[in-house]
């Protein structure tokens, strides 16, 4: 199992814009779950913050195997995924990498 949680820093005056894809994302729901097949993705979040002035779009995300980018994927979701993520994140700024430090499960209860 592969887990990552990590941020991307959007673009100055591109908040908007991150919002109106997040909503894309959401509206389309349940194309983008089936997207998720390809990528052997057993679950993903999206979530925000706002650090230092600056907006993240963090991802959290549960993979059974590692699977081909999504930018080499030819799903139309996934190409209007891409188009979102270089117009809005900025490369030049460190992503937010967090480090898994442990997992907890609960037991089966009988």
């Amino acid at each position: 199992m592969i887990v990552e949680l990590e941020g991307f820093a959007i673009y100055p005056g591109k908040w908007q814009r991150a919002q109106e894809w997040l909503a894309f994302l959401r509206r389309n729901q349940t194309k983008v779950n089936r997207t998720l097949i390809a990528e052997n993705m057993s679950l993903e979040h999206i979530f925000s913050i706002t650090f230092d002035n600056t907006l993240y779009l963090c991802w959290y995300s549960n993979q059974t195997a590692s699977a081909n980018p999504v930018e080499q994927s030819a799903d139309p979701i996934d190409r209007q995924h891409v188009e979102f993520w270089n117009e809005c994140v900025d490369p030049d700024k460190p992503s937010l990498k967090f480090k898994l430090e442990a997992t907890f499960i609960p037991p089966e209860v009988d």
